[in-house]
């Protein structure tokens, strides 16, 4: 159960990262386009609920697991860190403090936010709290990070912008904007940055390891994705590598790593690229077919059947449509009409549909 929050300094400000309000716009307006195609279509509904129910149910029992198996954070059960929570989400500016959980995950170094049916939940992985040890700074930017998702607003609506969240590259770029403004949370939540930068090394290299990291060299790291694949890549991941969330902290650890721009010029061409063939197939099939399924598709003079004078034409078309060949295999034959007061006899090839 959520508890208040006693009343606390005046929170710190965090700016959020600057690309995360326009991505939200696209991925608000993507949504709403696709949802309007889904409604559009019975079976587009049909699968939008099935798809919802598996991914509600889906979360429903992990809750359950969480609840259940989880250790809940308390006055009565690690009050020392339950307390230090507390003053974070404080320092924060969060009015209610979500319930905090504690999870045994076989090794995993990781901590999450999420939320179910208006509750909000913070959960710490054991062996990530291990790792950090007696780093109290590293422990509490991990926590900050979560608490700033929440507090954020990056899990709400969550639900109606599920489908622009699914739009290749688009819903990855605002995952990952989300992740650099809840850094920025992490680090004002501690007293120390230059020791909460250790919760970034930890979460790369572990508990022991990850003090002796060199992070000025973790952080050029980044020269080796500074090419084409490693940039798609980076593009299609909702988080950011450890290397470039160390420089956006802290830029002087990346003033000596010239990236090139063209890589990511060429990786942005190769995206357009991807995004125009479907719209531009989707728009000449609507052009080919015509928006009620019928082929718009301009014929050629010299196959049009004659206006008049072509009786024999137009019962060999009935016949084939009455023998149901209409739309096989086209072959090609030669009728002759009388036209005219003299009577001459003109050929006129016409193409027919005929049934092999």
């Amino acid at each position: 159960m959520e508890t208040g929050i006693s009343p606390s300094p005046p929170p710190v400000p965090v700016n959020r990262w600057p690309s995360e309000r326009p991505l939200l716009a696209f991925v608000v307006l993507a949504a709403m386009g696709l949802w309007v195609l889904i409604a559009m279509s019975m079976i587009g509904i049909m699968y939008a609920v099935l798809i919802g129910l598996f991914l509600f149910f889906s979360h429903l029992v992990f809750i359950a697991h969480l609840r259940g198996s989880g250790v809940r954070l308390g006055p009565e059960q690690m009050p020392e860190l339950h307390a230090r929570v507390a003053e974070l989400a404080g320092r924060l500016g969060m009015r209610r403090m979500p319930d905090v959980y504690l999870l045994q995950m076989g090794g995993a170094l990781n901590a999450l936010a999420t939320r179910f049916l208006g509750s909000q939940f913070i959960v710490l992985y054991s062996d990530l709290l291990d790792g950090c040890g007696d780093n109290t700074e590293a422990r509490d930017f991990i926590i900050a990070h979560e608490l700033g998702h929440l507090h954020a607003g990056h899990l709400r609506l969550r639900w109606l912008l599920a489908p622009g969240l699914f739009v290749p590259f688009l819903g990855t770029a605002y995952s990952r904007a989300c992740e650099y403004t809840s850094d920025r949370y992490g680090l004002a939540g501690t007293r120390d940055p230059e020791r909460a930068l250790d919760g970034l090394c930890i979460l790369a290299a572990g508990g022991r390891q990850g003090l002796r990291i060199n992070r000025r060299a973790l952080v050029a790291q980044r020269a080796d994705l500074n090419t084409f694949w490693m940039t798609l890549g980076q593009w299609l991941s909702t988080h950011p590598p450890i290397a470039a969330r160390l420089a956006a902290l802290q830029p002087s650890l990346g003033d000596r790593v010239a990236l090139k721009r063209t890589p990511a010029f060429a990786a942005g061409f190769a995206v357009a690229l991807l995004v125009a063939f479907p719209v531009v197939g989707v728009v000449a099939f609507v052009r080919t077919v015509g928006p009620n399924g019928t082929s718009c598709t301009r014929g050629n003079p010299s196959h049009a059947i004659p206006s008049t004078g072509s009786a024999s034409v137009t019962q060999s078309r009935t016949a084939s449509l009455a023998s149901g060949a209409w739309g096989r295999t086209p072959r090609t034959r030669t009728t002759t009409s009388n036209s005219g007061p003299t009577r001459a006899r003109t050929d006129v090839k016409v193409r027919t549909w005929i049934s092999d």
